[in-house]
């Protein structure tokens, strides 16, 4: 625990960046291996071409394409569904973690400053906020580099 500490004492922005690019590999994997990728494909272009034909068709038949778009969303809801599950309590724990970290062991303020206090944030990103930040971008670039 003490290199740790030492590691987010000594550079908290790098500390940051390195955790939120770990945690967010680690959840990528994970929902990777636990969603059927193909199916999901599959549902989304189903839910695509009905878009399409929604826009084509009389009144009578709305009602039918619209109840198969909410059939869809619901099938996909139940993919995405299972991993989310599987991931949350352990991310529970880990921001636990970090949070002990940061701000009880490390005492670690703003992690990134801005010159101007802005209404509700601040005058800088703490451990959260900056952990969010880093963690759309690689979850951006990780989406895109595993496809």
């Amino acid at each position: 625990m003490n290199v740790l500490v030492s590691f987010v004492q000594w550079n908290p922005l790098v500390s940051i960046i390195v955790f939120s690019f770990l945690i967010t590999l680690a959840l990528t994997l994970v929902y990777r291996k636990l969603t059927d990728k193909k199916e999901l494909d599959e549902l989304k272009n189903k839910q695509k071409e009905l878009r399409e034909r929604l826009l084509k068709c009389s009144e009578k038949e709305k009602e039918e394409i619209q109840k198969e778009m909410l059939e869809c969303s619901a099938k996909s809801l139940r993919l995405t569904l299972k991993p989310m599950l599987i991931t949350y309590i352990p991310v529970l724990f880990v921001f636990y973690g970090l949070k002990k970290l940061y701000m009880d062991m490390a005492k670690v303020g703003n992690i990134i400053s801005w010159k101007v206090t802005l209404p509700i944030i601040g005058d800088g990103a703490g451990w959260l906020l900056s952990y969010i930040i880093f963690s759309l971008i690689f979850s951006i670039i990780l989406q895109k580099i595993l496809k």
